[in-house]
């Protein structure tokens, strides 16, 4: 009986010591493994807030979207509001040219000139009607009379940016010794001017009755 229960003893001594190194190698493991296990419940925990932010995000794209093509629409008006500004801005630039002189004295021939910046001298040989004389210049002496009373005038529908000088001469008296004044007024886009009253003494003389300036505005100035 005695040793029956020595070997009972021995056994359970064993199953404690088992049961003990079991106890412990779980416990080392946890140990090791604790930090792991933290670490992977952050990155859990970072991807649900990461999944919250995409379906937030994939919720606002549509919207994204839409103020995107709203402002490229935008960029492409404003692109065309500042072409057709540009283009308003050419347009008052622009200013049409009438010079109209008269003169009273019956019988009497007076011829206007004008000389435009390119040199380009326009009479009653050279009134550039058919545009034969001047080709390329939207301009011409338009109506020209050859007894007086009289009036003639020279036109450009798009006067461009210069110095324009008018000129009266006495081209013929007819019988008229009389010396005429010759009076010239200028119309253009915001008016009309009236320019120096001159009387002409000799003939086949051009006298200079002012100069027309066209400036960078579009402005007509005289002097």
């Amino acid at each position: 009986m005695k040793r029956l229960n020595r070997d009972i003893n021995i056994f359970s001594m064993s199953a404690l010591d088992l049961f003990a190194s079991a106890m412990g190698t779980f416990i080392l493991l946890v140990v090791v493994l604790f930090p792991y296990y933290l670490k992977n419940a952050e990155i859990v925990e970072k991807m649900s807030v990461l999944r919250q932010e995409l379906a937030k995000a994939q919720e606002q794209n549509p919207q994204l979207e839409k103020c995107q093509t709203q402002k490229s629409n935008l960029q492409s008006e404003i692109k065309t509001l500042k072409r057709d500004l540009k283009n308003c801005h050419q347009k008052l630039r622009q200013t049409f040219l009438a010079v109209v002189m008269k003169w009273e004295t019956k019988r009497q021939d007076i011829d206007l000139h004008i000389i435009d910046p390119n040199n380009n001298e326009f009479y009653y040989k050279k009134h550039n009607r058919t545009r034969s004389h001047f080709p390329n210049v939207n301009a011409e002496l338009s109506v020209d009379t050859i007894k007086g009373p009289g009036i003639e005038i020279w036109e450009n529908q798009r006067i461009k940016q210069g110095l324009y000088n008018v000129y009266a001469k006495l081209y013929a008296r007819k019988g008229n010794r009389k010396n005429p004044v010759v009076r010239t007024t200028i119309y253009y886009r915001d008016g009309s001017k009236k320019l120096p009253n001159i009387t002409l003494h000799e003939t086949n003389k051009k006298k200079l009755i002012a100069t027309i300036e066209i400036n960078a505005e579009g402005e007509v100035l005289a002097y």
